[in-house]
């Protein structure tokens, strides 16, 4: 099965200008964790989660309003091809610890998202849960990519510096 079965096609995605409060509008109106960041030509540059927008919120002490989507963002996220095999997919999640991989063309534009949430509904209408293999490395991707960070200076210590980039 590739990415482009189960994916999410439906994305709006932010720029780095933009503020964070519009980053959390987009969330809150699309009922997700995570916006898409991208330059002009629609290139994934970046990915700002719910947390992220939390963390620059209390770390800055100021609005939402008053803080950029570029002081929040992870630089360089994983990302996925539509052609890719879900089963590689999922390893990236687990081995990058994040619950949501951007799906990009050959030109690094955006065509979706790729959620443990959408891996589970694939699951659950295949049926791989019949297949105790599948099951078991599903269950892995969570367990993996739940494991604490811990504080921000062990974060940096293992190189997962990413995580705690407030400036």
């Amino acid at each position: 099965m590739k990415v482009d079965d189960v994916m999410t096609r439906e994305v709006k995605p932010c720029h780095p200008d933009e503020s964070l409060a519009r980053a959390a509008q987009l969330m809150w109106d699309n009922d997700c964790g995570c916006v898409p960041v991208v330059d002009d030509e629609e290139r994934v540059i970046g990915i700002v989660t719910d947390r992220d927008v939390c963390m620059a919120a209390l770390l800055n002490g100021r609005p939402l309003h008053e803080l950029l989507v570029a002081q929040a963002m992870a630089h360089k996220p994983v990302r996925v091809s539509p052609d890719d095999n879900i089963s590689e997919a999922e390893e990236l999640m687990r081995h990058a610890r994040v619950r949501r991989l951007p799906v990009v063309d050959t030109k690094g534009q955006l065509v979706g998202i790729l959620s443990l949430g959408d891996l589970a509904i694939a699951a659950k209408k295949e049926r791989w849960l019949l297949a105790g293999s599948r099951l078991r490395e599903l269950a892995e991707t969570l367990a993996q990519i739940s494991k604490p960070w811990g504080t921000p200076q062990e974060a940096s210590r293992n190189g997962h510096h990413d995580e705690f980039r407030m400036r």
